[in-house]
């Protein structure tokens, strides 16, 4: 079966991404579909990360050192910026068609020989768990020697928590997703340890709210799993070099660290320090020199995407635009002479915290000259007039243009070559903007 195929027939099934509904997680449908299928999730060996930030940026990092090591490094992500096949994927490559397609057939071969009394609980599958089991297979298939899985939502109950990691990492926690998850960040952090798996070892990134490492201490008490919670040990950032990387330094047992990322921001750089760490205590084999070049050579769409002026960003929550801002004046400050005319397109999904967010856009006196507020059409329940309102209130001149083209057109019309657009409030604008911007001749990632 063609990949174009298989997933309009995927379409035929419940989305949690475009359609968020309760009660729809559990495991026991993950278990039957790979029992039925030679349990494909146990194939490959492979890393689980789970959190709230960062798990696309760490799991690509962890598989470029595993790719300079050697590896055939499967990655499993998401969202998808332009191509599903982002979601499952080598390092910095697709797979074959041949292995998609060999993977489509067995899965659909499966599922529609089931009856539906034969689903455990009689239950319908959702879209992300028949994806999951795709990217399993597709692993198998192409003769992966190594995975890393990035969770969906949460941990728990997440459909990749039927693996058996070599290591689990948990990246910082915050408030999201606060209807299926829990109304605290005690509760969240519950729900991403729930990956720890007994006996195997957890490393826990540098936290925000210290009340959330005692839940993954009791969890790995309760697992028997050792644990590695992570401290600030002097991680720093400079500007950018000519070629667009970002100097990182940080301190490991003692020993100083310098790094050159492809990916901007403070952010980045404690995920560098975490899988920089990880990897130096639990993969002996790997030398520092695979370490760093894996590290070095990491990139991915839609975090601090820097084309000329335009900087494509995914930062959705109150934490993750803060850093995004934090970066864009650290990276491009107003000289004596000179201000630095930024101009932002914003645009989230409904759910998004934009009473904390859009307040931020008038730190410093004002980080933006011009503010766009639009509704790209993949964005769930988006709200520019919304957005609009709330930015009224914090004295930030803005407006509304809801059709993505037309506020793309208009803000890039307006800049000067100096002036630097960022667009930003969730993967699916990027991914939409991308398209344009390919449309206009303008190359991205």
């Amino acid at each position: 079966m063609k990949l174009a195929d298989f997933l309009t027939w995927l379409d035929s099934y419940l989305n949690f991404e475009k359609t968020q509904t309760k009660n729809i997680f559990w495991l026991d449908s993950m278990k039957f579909l790979c029992e039925k299928l030679g349990n494909p999730e146990k194939a490959v060996p492979c890393i689980h990360v789970a959190g709230s930030k960062g798990k696309g940026s760490i799991c690509q990092m962890l598989s470029c050192i595993m790719e300079q090591h050697g590896k055939k490094c499967g990655v499993y992500a998401s969202p998808h910026i332009s191509d599903f096949r982002e979601r499952i994927r080598l390092s910095n490559s697709f797979f074959e068609d041949e292995v998609y397609e060999k993977s489509a057939d067995q899965i659909v071969s499966l599922v529609t020989s089931l009856k539906d009394e034969e689903l455990p609980g009689g239950r319908r599958l959702t879209w992300f768990e028949l994806v999951t089991v795709f990217a399993f297979l597709c692993y198998r298939n192409a003769g992966c020697d190594f995975v890393v899985y990035e969770t969906g939502l949460g941990g728990r109950l997440d459909s990749t928590n039927v693996v058996s990691p070599l290591l689990t990492i948990i990246t910082p926690i915050e408030l999201e997703h606060t209807e299926f998850l829990g109304d605290t960040v005690e509760k969240i952090a519950a729900e991403k340890a729930g990956i720890i798996k007994k006996n195997v070892p957890c490393v826990v990134s540098i936290q925000n709210y210290d009340e959330v490492n005692k839940v993954f201490e009791d969890k790995c008490r309760e697992k028997n799993s050792s644990l590695l919670l992570l401290k600030n040990t002097g991680i720093g950032i400079s500007g950018l070099k000519e070629d667009n990387r970002m100097q990182v330094f940080f301190n490991y047992e003692g020993s100083p660290v310098t790094l050159y990322l492809r990916m901007p921001g403070m952010q980045q750089a404690q995920n560098a320090f975490l899988c920089y760490t990880a990897v130096k205590k639990f993969f002996s084999d790997i030398s520092e020199e695979e370490i760093k070049a894996g590290l070095e050579n990491a990139v991915l769409p839609g975090r601090f995407e820097i084309h000329d002026n335009i900087i494509l960003d995914g930062a959705h929550t109150v934490k993750s635009v803060n850093g995004t801002l934090e970066t864009l004046i650290n990276l491009f400050p107003d000289s004596l002479n000179k201000p630095t005319l930024r101009r932002l397109l914003f645009a989230c999904a409904g759910d998004k915290d934009v009473e904390d967010i859009i307040p931020l856009f008038a730190r410093y006196g004002g980080i933006f000259h011009q503010v766009i507020f639009t509704e790209p059409e993949t964005v769930r329940n988006c709200n520019a007039e919304k957005n609009y309102l709330i930015a009224q209130k914090y004295g930030i001149e803005a407006k509304v243009i809801k059709n993505l083209q037309e506020a793309f057109i208009s803000i890039i019309s307006d800049a000067k070559a100096d002036d630097k657009i960022l667009v930003m409030g969730s993967f699916y604008l990027v991914s939409e903007v991308k398209q344009i911007m390919k449309e206009k001749g303008i190359e991205t990632l």
